[in-house]
């Protein structure tokens, strides 16, 4: 059957982002490694959403309205509790719109949001079992959440940039490594000597500007890059060829290359000079360890930039601490498994290590002890801390070490879990009539001088 043609106007409009579905991300690289073994789950819910979620009013609901080229069917779309849908085809080869439900991620971003987490950058220790990181920033500070950046101030900020023009080296395999030099950078040998003449010129001309103010003598003219001939680019490289973390900047500066982490571990043999050490540049950036998201490092989760906000109790007032959540216990410690598995809103975090509230040895833990009998399995109450999103689009959620018993007891009430905060649950408040609350608070007639304390006696 021929396909019917599309008027500009309408071909416009399909390509508009105003009234187009975004692309999908490609799946999970480990969802998709799986994909061949048995262990594999269909149903199971990714690391992040790669279809756009939607969702429609109540009244177009039941017309089967939800803004696309045709309305979908009553009958399944409905009943469901939590409308949102995942859309994986506006116009199939059928002619039908392909979609599944999208309540997995969308109540999982609802639940996360609860929370009132903000997204920090990741820390750059290798173990995320290790004490909390002072040095966690948010994500949407000035200096890292920048995007538009000049050409020259590129390697001034890359300890803090995030999105870089060029690869992450280190997570590329060896085949796609030798066609990103065939096809991106052996074609720029000459922008990369003229962009040697720049450096030579540019050090040349520091060089002479402190040797004169050490002299007391007048600036000398300034050294152009024209006049850098193609005999000094060669013996520069000669001279950087075996100082790999000057070399490493300036291939990185050119290409504009994701920083990457150096080593932490150097074998004796290495020490000894039998074998050749190559390491780069030591580096802030938190993101050279796994390397740079590929979205923004929020994902869209929350835009709260710090958790430095009070929460106020209507019994108690301001708290001291945030509201602590249930968590329940999806793998207890074990002597092969140094920290436990929790499940927090949806998502998946590990205990801290060591000594802490949560490792108590004495007693029944629900941390280090699998009761099966328990319906619903373990749960404890924990404090959620800081949460970031890796390099391969998970969300890390960070407990602190302890919990308040008080805010704990807050949280208990608030749910109607146990007793109030000083041994019971605070008294109601009695309903009072309109009238009795408007004879108390109305203001009553003057009696005349009296009232005053004027005494009428002469």
């Amino acid at each position: 059957m021929a396909s019917r043609s599309v008027s500009p106007g309408g071909a416009l409009l399909r390509a508009s982002r105003m009234f187009s579905m975004p692309a999908p991300l490609p799946p999970p690289a480990q969802e998709a490694a799986q994909a061949t073994f048995r262990s594999h789950s269909d149903t199971a819910t990714s690391a992040y959403p790669t279809h756009q979620v939607i969702t429609t009013l109540s009244h177009a609901r039941k017309e089967g309205d939800w803004g696309l080229k045709r309305p979908l069917p009553l009958r399944s779309t409905t009943k469901s509790s939590t409308p949102m849908l995942r859309i994986k085809g506006i116009d199939t080869i059928e002619q039908i719109t392909d979609y599944t439900s999208g309540a997995d991620h969308g109540l999982s971003l609802l639940k996360f949001q609860e929370l009132g987490l903000p997204i920090s950058t990741p820390s750059s220790r290798i173990s995320s079992l290790s004490r909390s990181d002072s040095g966690a920033r948010s994500v949407f500070d000035d200096d890292i959440d920048c995007t538009d950046i000049a050409a020259k101030d590129r390697a001034k900020l890359v300890d803090q940039r995030w999105r870089f023009s060029g690869p992450w080296l280190a997570g590329m395999s060896p085949g796609d490594f030798k066609k990103y030099l065939a096809e991106k950078v052996r074609p720029r040998r000459t922008a990369f000597r003229n962009f040697l003449k720049e450096k030579i010129a540019r050090g040349l001309n520091e060089t002479a500007k402190e040797r004169a103010l050490d002299r007391a003598e007048e600036e000398p003219p300034e050294v152009t890059v024209e006049s850098i001939l193609d005999e000094q680019v060669t013996e520069y490289l000669r001279e950087v060829r075996n100082q790999n973390a000057i070399l490493y900047q300036l291939v990185g500066e050119f290409l504009d290359l994701a920083p990457l982490k150096p080593p932490s571990d150097i074998t004796s043999d290495q020490l000894m000079g039998n074998q050749r050490v190559t390491l780069a540049p030591d580096t802030r950036n938190p993101y050279a360890q796994h390397g740079p998201p590929k979205t923004h490092p929020s994902a869209g989760l929350s835009y709260i930039r710090t958790g430095a906000y009070m929460e106020n109790h209507p019994v108690y007032g301001p708290q001291k601490e945030h509201k602590p959540v249930e968590a329940r216990v999806l793998r207890p410690r074990s002597s092969q498994h140094h920290s436990a598995k929790l499940g927090i809103a949806g998502f998946v975090s590990e205990s801290q290590a060591g000594d802490n509230i949560h490792n108590q040895k004495s007693g029944k833990s629900p941390l280090r002890h699998f009761d099966p009998e328990l319906q619903g399995g373990a749960k404890l109450y924990v404090q959620p801390e800081l949460a970031s999103v890796d390099s391969d689009g998970k969300l890390r959620i960070k407990i602190k070490d302890s919990v308040d018993l008080e805010a704990e007891l807050v949280a208990r009430e608030l749910i109607g879990e146990g007793e109030g905060l000083f041994g019971q649950q605070p008294k109601q408040v009695e309903e009072v009539s309109k009238e009795t609350l408007r004879r108390h608070y109305s203001t009553k007639t003057s009696r005349g001088a009296q009232d005053y304390g004027i005494s009428m006696d002469s």
